[in-house]
């Protein structure tokens, strides 16, 4: 490293190399099967041969370090195409963002462009977690004593009482309350 705070790509590279060491190795999926997404045309000069609203792949490296890196490999949708700066405005389907990218500077840095077939329209990461199962159905018959099915909860009825005895309940229980809060009086009378 140098003696200032800024750090060269040389330094940068070692390090990376040294973590890589460390690390499991990282296999890029394979896309060699996949067409073709620049050609060079009679004088030489490179061709996207994809359109807006097709699906292209790309596949990255990390060029400023020494080893080159891959980075990643993503399947986009071209928006729209900037034949004479070699722009290309993409749409990431994945992580619902806009992207963009140079097809004539990136061929140059070693960036691999293909076309996505139906095949192998899905490139790049898979989705994380546990596949979901496939349970199986089971279909019962449900078997009813009754020519009406059994329905859930409180069966109705079951909470019903006879008036007469509502009015019994509430009579004890006003009667309750009232020698509650004659007693309450007589102990506040006897405190002061």
């Amino acid at each position: 490293m140098t003696d200032d705070t800024t750090l060269d790509s040389s330094y940068i590279g070692s390090i990376t190399t040294a973590m890589m060491a460390i690390s499991k190795p990282i296999t890029p999926p394979s896309i060699d099967h996949l067409p073709d997404a620049i050609v060079k045309d009679s004088l030489g000069r490179p061709i996207l041969l994809a359109h807006p609203g097709d699906k292209i792949v790309i596949e990255r490296y990390a060029t400023v370090l020494a080893h080159k890196p891959w980075l990643d490999t993503k399947t986009y949708t071209v928006e729209s195409i900037e034949e004479s700066t070699g722009i290309v405005h993409l749409y990431d389907e994945e992580l619902y963002r806009n992207s963009s990218t140079n097809y004539i500077d990136g061929s140059k840095q070693g960036y691999r462009f293909k076309l996505a077939t139906a095949k192998g329209a899905s490139i790049g990461q898979r989705k994380r977690g546990r596949p979901r199962k496939n349970p199986e159905t089971i279909t019962t018959t449900p078997t009813y004593t009754d020519a009406s099915p059994k329905k859930r909860g409180r069966p109705k009825g079951a909470k019903n009482r006879p008036k007469s005895i509502i009015k019994a309940e509430k009579a004890a229980m006003a009667k309750h309350r009232k020698e509650k809060a004659a007693k309450r009086k007589s102990t506040k009378h006897k405190a002061q």
